[in-house]
């Protein structure tokens, strides 16, 4: 037994969220992708804007298309999955327009993958990104004390492991994040460590011991809302589940969705999921 009595083929077909597509989820992959192009066609668009010197460290802007006032528009933040090696920003603003028609601008985020890049590296980039939009707030039309984040799969570690590390960081700098909202993500890494997912990552018990979030709690402030599809795994159920309760007792404000009818790769085309309410 590997991990909460699993062996070591169960735990691999835990984590292999395809499985419960019929093993293929390249359909729901082309629907991000043509969705997202869709989605950069609109009007005002900023595409690839540098928020470091390497060059994945970027991000696509997607301007509020609707407001309330003159003043800077709320900002929703997506941090795309791919089991950190895989995906760009370029398939992850397939909601931006559920997002900016609400009068909030939309940021799909890309960072450097494994194995070019370690999962350390990855949470220090999403801050990088957080802290370069808000330095860059005014010109970009952007309140910085408006900001929610969201993550699916790997992007919903990332998004609670950066609020971990550099929670208290960003409330210092003047950034506030309101909402964070976590999308069937990884929250112990444990048993990815011993998954050919692994592979490129090169984690190590020392590794998933300091970054992951179910070790330690993020920043208080914000609301989490930890998102699940039904026809998830098991293990990825549990992950969210666990992750809920661990924010409860830490005494985090936390809401817990289990979402009826959907799975792991549809789960974030579901409607309003990224408007917190």
């Amino acid at each position: 037994m590997i991990y909460r009595g699993y062996t070591l083929e169960e735990l691999e077909r835990a984590y292999r969220p395809s499985l419960m597509t019929g093993g293929d989820y390249l359909p729901y992959a082309a629907a991000y992708v043509a969705m997202s192009a869709q989605a950069r066609a609109a009007e005002g668009v900023k595409q690839d804007i540098a928020y470091g010197p390497v060059a994945t460290q970027i991000f696509d802007l997607f301007p509020a298309q609707t407001s309330s006032d003159d003043g800077p528009a709320p900002l929703h933040v997506y941090v795309h999955g791919g089991y950190w090696q895989a995906l760009s920003q370029k398939e992850a603003a397939m909601v931006a327009p559920d997002v900016t028609q609400t009068g909030t601008a939309f940021v799909a985020l890309n960072y450097t993958l494994a194995p070019d890049a370690h999962i350390r590296d990855m949470v220090d980039e999403v801050f990088m990104c957080l802290t370069w939009i808000a330095d860059h707030a005014g010109e970009l039309g952007i309140d910085p004390n408006r900001i929610t984040l969201s993550g699916h799969s790997a992007g919903g570690h990332l998004v609670a492991m950066t609020l971990t590390k550099y929670g208290a960081e960003l409330q210092a700098r003047g950034v506030t994040i309101t909402d964070a909202i976590l999308i069937s993500g990884v929250f112990d890494l444990e048993p990815i460590r011993h998954t050919t997912v692994n592979a490129p990552l090169n984690l190590t018990p020392e590794d998933c011991a300091e970054l992951s979030p179910r070790k330690s709690p993020p920043v208080a402030g914000p609301k989490y809302h930890v998102v699940v599809a039904e026809r998830d795994t098991d293990e990825f159920i549990n992950q969210s589940r666990d992750y809920a309760e661990f924010l409860r007792v830490s005494d985090r404000d936390v809401r817990f969705e289990f979402v009826p009818g959907m799975h792991h790769f549809d789960v974030i085309l579901k409607p309003n999921l990224f408007l917190p309410g």
